[in-house]
């Protein structure tokens, strides 16, 4: 189990804009000793916890962190529970789970990411699904809402434009979906640019997996806007070009079912 602490007196220390110096000064030790603590290099000895819980004005549990560490075992136990529900097709428990776990953790951008995959999964009549479907589009604008991280915030965007248009709001799919970057400004493109070794040879192949789909993707969209199989056979060969001699993962498999 992770004590908190030292995140914990850095905190409060700095909430009541106090010193390393100053705290040390009333427990009689060096600074240094404090820096060390904030660090995680350390924890105070355990005859000090009063001291410093009376000084800064608060419990010996709030100051090891026991309620906080108590949140995240609650949190991984409800993110397994939902991965096991999910592999057994449980969704309505999954938006149970999630509905009643957002109550604790609020505008918490896994929980919303789940919330909205399970909804999507709910069956019933169309009007049913509609409906799921307008809660998953709510979850999903609050985490563009509130969500800070921008992988999470753009695979959002990504899914939202489908979800508006299976619900018939195709103005605001495309809307979506041109605020989404173009391929060049992609991740794996600038960092195979900076990477050298391994790392580099790793992103190149995912990525070419990725194109793979993508090529796959505009070929056959081709396809059906001109009436020509050519393009699917020409994205066959360019997955037998790329991935010849190599053991193909579930996705490439995925896309040359998609091409016959």
């Amino acid at each position: 189990m992770k004590l908190l602490i030292g995140e914990n007196i850095k905190r409060i220390r700095r909430e009541r804009n106090l010193t390393q110096e100053e705290v040390a000064a009333h427990l009689g030790i060096s600074f240094q000793s404090i820096s060390k603590w904030e660090r995680g290099d350390g924890y105070p000895d355990i005859t000090m916890l009063p001291v410093l819980s009376n000084y800064f004005g608060t419990s010996v549990d709030d100051l090891l962190g026991v309620s906080e560490i108590e949140k995240n075992d609650m949190y991984n136990k409800i993110n397994i529970d939902w991965s096991n529900n999910n592999k057994n097709g449980l969704h309505s428990e999954n938006v149970t789970l999630m509905k009643q776990a957002l109550k604790t953790f609020p505008n918490d951008a896994l929980l919303l990411v789940q919330l909205s995959t399970s909804l999507e999964k709910l069956d019933g009549t169309e009007e049913e699904k509609t409906k799921y479907l307008r809660e998953s589009i709510a979850a999903q604008e609050q985490i563009l809402q509130y969500g800070e991280d921008s992988e999470v915030r753009g695979a959002t965007l990504y899914n939202i434009c489908f979800a508006y248009w299976k619900i018939g709001e195709c103005e605001k799919a495309l809307e979506t979906a041109k605020k989404l970057p173009n391929l060049y400004k992609a991740r794996e493109n600038a960092l195979v640019c900076f990477l050298e070794g391994e790392e580099k040879n790793k992103v190149a192949k995912e990525a070419l997996v990725t194109l793979s789909w993508v090529i796959a993707h505009h070929l056959s969209a081709l396809c059906e806007t001109e009436d020509s199989p050519e393009y699917l056979r020409k994205a066959t060969q360019i997955l037998d070009i790329l991935f010849e001699g190599e053991a193909e993962d579930d996705l490439i498999k995925a896309i040359r079912q998609r091409l016959q």
